[in-house]
């Protein structure tokens, strides 16, 4: 004889009363999905005139998660989730809500997964699943009046947020300085958080291009990575700056242009982020020998640093040894760098012999 297991009779009760939920509601509309690919149910904010409803067009997605005994501590719920799943709900362009139902005492609870991460984006990349917490105060029948509709409305400062992520989006596949300058004031205009937003999604969509990006595909996302940094850096983590750069035991040309944006807009932050000594531990010598070079010489820009290549100090201690820029290759440097731009510093490099004042001096910079 067939069977259901608890679990799946779990689920089904929870979807009933999801589903319910919002048939009760005077303003929405909900349907179920056929093919069930995370997405249980589809609700639609509807508009009531003269006993007619209209539909509206406003959308929101809905998984739901039924359970029998929720596991509630510091004013929310938690419920483990598959990242997989989250980045699939975090791709949609319409709202994805998770509502997690008790099913014994019919209580339902909701979070806007798209929202929950904005600025979060990092454990997408982390464990193959994450503890998810469900704010105690988003109780489902208290907020089809207002909270809801905003949400399906796009009126929201999280749909804001999403909004300026999507502009990013279409004018960074083209480089479109001009609109990624007007979507980084927007970010300014909204406050806190977007920029880490955004930046995360940059890096995100870097790294799943892979380890062999052209150079070509490295110059758009470098070019999208030196505004952000210029414009954001002091915002960022050494974490942030490490996923930017490094690409398992060798580094990205697209994030090394953006460490250049660091450097260029907030040389003190970068400095008081301790790069060297990271780069060092991780042996990658010739970005501690990059940054040591323009900590070196943080009153200049990229740019100055160009023009002045054949006469500054290239000579800096790393965990291996003293890297520096021979003088008859500094000439080569400076014809190239308006192709390669700093990239061609790190391809001109050689070890010398470390003198023990050198090797003092660099540990006494680190401590």
């Amino acid at each position: 004889m067939p069977k259901r297991s608890i679990s799946q009779r779990t689920g089904d009760q929870a979807e009933h009363l999801a589903q319910g939920a919002f048939l009760d509601a005077p303003n929405w509309i909900c349907r179920t999905q056929s093919h069930d690919f995370g997405i249980d149910l589809e609700a639609e904010l509807i508009d009531i005139t003269d006993g007619f409803e209209e539909l509206s067009g406003a959308l929101v997605k809905i998984q739901v998660k039924g359970t029998l005994k929720p596991i509630f501590k510091n004013r929310g719920y938690y419920i483990r989730l598959k990242t997989d799943y989250l980045k699939y709900a975090n791709q949609f362009r319409v709202p994805v809500l998770l509502l997690l139902v008790n099913v014994r005492s019919k209580e339902i609870h909701y979070l806007w997964l798209q929202e929950y991460l904005i600025g979060r984006e990092d454990i997408l990349y982390g464990a193959k699943s994450v503890l998810v917490k469900v704010p105690e105060e988003n109780v489902l029948n208290h907020s089809f009046g207002h909270q809801l509709p905003e949400i399906a409305l796009g009126v929201t400062s999280g749909s804001q947020l999403m909004a300026v992520q999507k502009l990013f989006e279409v004018f960074s596949s083209k480089y479109d300085r001009k609109a990624l300058e007007l979507a980084s004031g927007l970010l300014e205009h909204l406050g806190e958080g977007g920029h880490v937003s955004i930046f995360n999604g940059t890096i995100d969509k870097l790294i799943k291009r892979g380890p062999h990006l052209s150079r070509v595909g490295s110059q758009e996302f470098g070019k999208i990575l030196v505004d952000l940094t210029r414009r954001f850096g002091d915002k960022l983590s050494a974490e942030q700056v490490l996923k930017m750069v490094v690409r398992g035991d060798t580094y990205s040309w697209a994030g090394l242009d953006g460490l250049l944006g660091l450097y260029d807009g907030f040389p003190d932050h970068a400095k008081a982020l301790n790069l060297a000594r990271r780069f060092d531990e991780i042996e990658l010598y010739e970005l501690s020998w990059y940054c040591r070079f323009r900590e070196a010489h943080a009153q200049l820009a990229s740019m100055s640093i160009w023009g002045q290549i054949s006469k500054l100090e290239t000579a800096f201690p790393t965990g291996s040894g003293v890297l520096f820029i021979p003088d008859e290759a500094r000439d080569y440097c400076y014809s190239k760098w308006p192709n390669r731009a700093d990239m061609i510093y790190l391809q001109s490099l050689h070890f010398k012999e470390p003198s023990a004042q050198h090797m003092d001096e660099g540990s006494d910079g680190e401590n």
